[in-house]
């Protein structure tokens, strides 16, 4: 042998000596770390402090198998071995107060639980009362009891090979036309669905999930089918609603092809349909609820998305905003920042034009002054100026319309108001008991831009602002400007039910796509979606968790040439794949650090090409040409894009502000149209604040 071989030799065997001892010491360490393992204890399926229901999915992890006692009972035989810790749904808890003890090699872990009744409420104050139940019209029979709720029902479904679902009457013999369905996780599988319906916090849920019915093969104790991709998807519904009751909606309703067929479980429910209450204290807490009963029955899902448009878009956004963590990414179609919009400007507008001379007012100055296309602030009186009117019989959707307010025939009834759904935020009015009313006008320049382009003159600016009046405590029109209660309109804002951008929003995917719906005179206008930009990017300095996506009109009864629906899905699950797959604590950077590479600002043609520029209000891009942005009323006023102040500032009027001249007789009139000042819009609105905080109770 070599000198150059033997020292070559010598040096290998000292390599893997030093090797194998490195080795042993890192098992002595491993075990070591193992036998002294912190013994944990915690629940998986909701917040210790707001489990509802009497059970709990929990989980122990300890260096040994451990017992478990609840109040002093033992109930270790219900946690089974899961990894390296031990887990199951725990049930018997009291309401109220309880202490969970676990023991292990020496050690022991308490855990104080607050149990809440299934029929609610835990954190969104007194339920609304009358409350009309609607279990009989959802084919789930008579409520059971004060609080609308019913037994659970399960329903089987199948996709038939003419592209519909239709009912599943035999678990054993399958029917000649059911199809396959091949998931996300690459499993081919019959394609039938379990709809699994019920009552929480007053609700109807409904959930469905790919599942096997098979007594033979899925056994007597229901589980979860190994088709069920292990992803969670919620429906938002839309609207903006006043209503005393439960709200209806059927089994066959949660069947949504786009995500059953590559198999996610699908969940609705009727408090999350925001024409119900239009409260998202209320629907977060709702959707709190209804995620914890999935988990002790399903499991705890990779991720939970949302998916919704209109008043669904702003339930995700809202509820994301206040109780961040119960949704993992946002799909917002026709998005809204909020509920919390400047409607009743659109009511009052109308009126005006109603009574103005036609020959004067033209429809070009008309959409001057409001900012939207022909059509649309007619569109918006018709759709929801309603929720503002205590009147409005139809809004409260009460099968007994006697219990409705009336002024002078019943001024103790309920009344059909969007503050009176929130009540419990607001508060009320020790004067009359109605809820507080934040709607304010004061200070407002309607047709400020107008004005300054010279689209009006003047005088016509003048008479706008001295006869668009106001909304009184009940809807009516009233000469003088409406004035915002202070307590409520600092409600709305530290609340959070104005979307400021903040709460949970920097941290979730939010991947806006919607059809151009502005030429046709939509309420659905696109400048929203840049609204919400403006306010994530004030809030968090950044907002390129926000992604917008905009297609061409949809024609009635068409199909889409892009279904941006299905586009929006597959960057999402991308994202939101790769966003828990890291273990990395959760912020921005990382949200934004996973954006799959088509998760970019883009639009496509009416041939279906798609065009990559980022979304912007006044751009000149291609995206703009096809699909030009416009404004709303509060904002041809002076509102920023954010356009979050719900009661202004006042500023001492400055003739050298604007780009038109007044005359003498002008500017005394202007001084008596505004005499305490005009809106200062350079300045945080009134009461106007950061989110107080999330998980508030009231």
């Amino acid at each position: 042998m070599t000198p150059i071989s033997f020292r070559l030799e010598k040096t290998m065997m000292n390599f893997f000596r030093h090797a194998l001892t490195a080795s042993f010491t890192l098992i002595l360490f491993s075990f070591s770390v193992n036998a002294q393992a912190k013994l944990e204890i915690k629940t998986l399926s909701s917040r210790p402090d707001l489990v509802s229901g009497g059970d709990a999915l929990i989980e122990v992890k300890a260096p040994a198998r451990p017992t478990l006692t609840l109040n002093g009972k033992d109930v270790t035989s219900q946690l089974k071995p899961n990894g390296t810790a031990w887990r199951g749904v725990v049930s018997g808890f009291n309401l109220g107060e309880n202490t969970l003890l676990a023991k292990a090699a020496k050690q022991q872990a308490k855990l104080k639980v607050m149990n809440y009744p299934i029929t609610g409420p835990i954190l969104s104050g007194p339920h609304l009362t009358p409350y009309e139940c609607r279990t009989v019209e959802s084919g789930l029979g008579e409520p059971l009891d004060a609080h609308c709720s019913a037994k659970q029902k399960i329903d089987y479904f199948y996709r038939s090979t003419n592209n519909t679902f239709k009912p599943l009457t035999d678990a054993v013999k399958r029917p000649d036309d059911l199809t396959t369905t091949t998931t996300i996780d690459g499993k081919t599988v019959p394609y039938i669905v379990r709809v699994d319906s019920g009552t929480i916090n007053r609700s109807i849920y409904r959930i469905a999930v790919l599942d096997d019915p098979n007594p033979e093969t899925n056994g007597n104790q229901w589980t979860p089918s190994a088709s069920w991709n292990h992803r969670l998807a919620v429906s938002f519904g839309g609207g903006a609603g006043t209503q005393y009751n439960q709200g209806v909606n059927q089994a066959n309703a949660a069947l949504n092809h786009l995500y059953l067929s590559r198999g996610f479980a699908f969940m609705i429910s009727t408090e999350l349909v925001n024409q119900q209450h239009g409260n998202a204290v209320l629907q977060g807490e709702a959707l709190m609820m209804l995620k914890e009963y999935f988990i002790e029955r399903y499991g705890v899902p990779k991720w939970t998305v949302g998916f919704g448009g209109s008043g669904g878009a702003i339930q995700q956004l809202v509820i994301t905003q206040i109780y961040p963590g119960l949704l993992d990414g946002l799909q917002p179609t026709l998005s809204f920042p909020d509920s919390s919009l400047h409607t009743a400007d659109a009511g009052l507008l109308q009126n005006f034009w109603r009574k103005a001379d036609a020959s004067v007012w033209t429809d070009a100055k008309k959409t001057a002054v409001e900012g939207f296309t022909k059509g649309t602030t007619a569109a918006w009186e018709r759709s929801f100026v309603p929720v503002l009117t205590a009147t409005n019989a139809k809004g409260c959707a009460m099968k007994d319309e006697s219990k409705v307010y009336h002024p002078v025939t019943n001024p103790k009834g309920v009344r059909c108001t969007m503050q009176e759904m929130r009540a419990n935020i607001y508060g009320r009015d020790p004067q009359t008991g109605f809820a507080r009313k934040p709607q304010d006008n004061v200070g407002l320049q309607y047709g400020l831009l107008a004005l300054n382009s010279g689209a009006i003159s003047v005088d016509e600016f003048l008479e706008l602002n001295e006869k668009i009046g106001g909304n009184d405590l009940d809807g009516g029109f009233v000469a003088q400007r409406s004035i915002g209660d202070d307590v409520a309109t600092r409600a709305l804002y530290a609340s959070g039910l104005i979307n400021s951008g903040g709460g949970g929003l920097a941290n979730v995917p939010i991947l806006h796509a919607r059809p151009y719906t502005d030429a046709i005179g939509d309420i659905h206008d696109r400048h929203r979606d840049l609204t919400i930009r403006a306010r994530l990017q004030r809030a968090n300095q950044r907002s390129d968790n926000q992604i917008i996506w905009t297609g061409p009109p949809i024609q009635r009864g068409a199909t889409p040439v892009t279904d941006l629906a299905a586009l929006s899905l597959d960057a999402m699950t991308k994202w939101l794949d790769a966003l828990t797959a890291d273990p990395a604590p959760l912020n921005t950077d990382k949200v934004v650090r996973h954006k799959p590479a088509e998760a970019i600002d883009a639009c496509w043609d009416a041939q279906g090409v798609r065009i990559n520029e980022t979304a912007s209000f006044d751009g000149k891009g291609k995206c703009n040409a096809f699909y030009p942005v416009h404004s709303e009323p509060r904002m041809v006023a002076g509102a920023p894009l954010t356009n979050d102040i719900a009661k202004c500032q006042l500023k001492a009027i400055n003739f050298a502000d604007y780009q038109v001249i007044f005359s003498a007789a002008q500017q005394a009139r202007m001084k008596a149209v505004f005499p305490t000042g005009v809106c200062d819009f350079s300045k945080p609105g009134m009461g106007q604040a950061p989110i107080k905080g999330t998980y508030q109770r009231y």
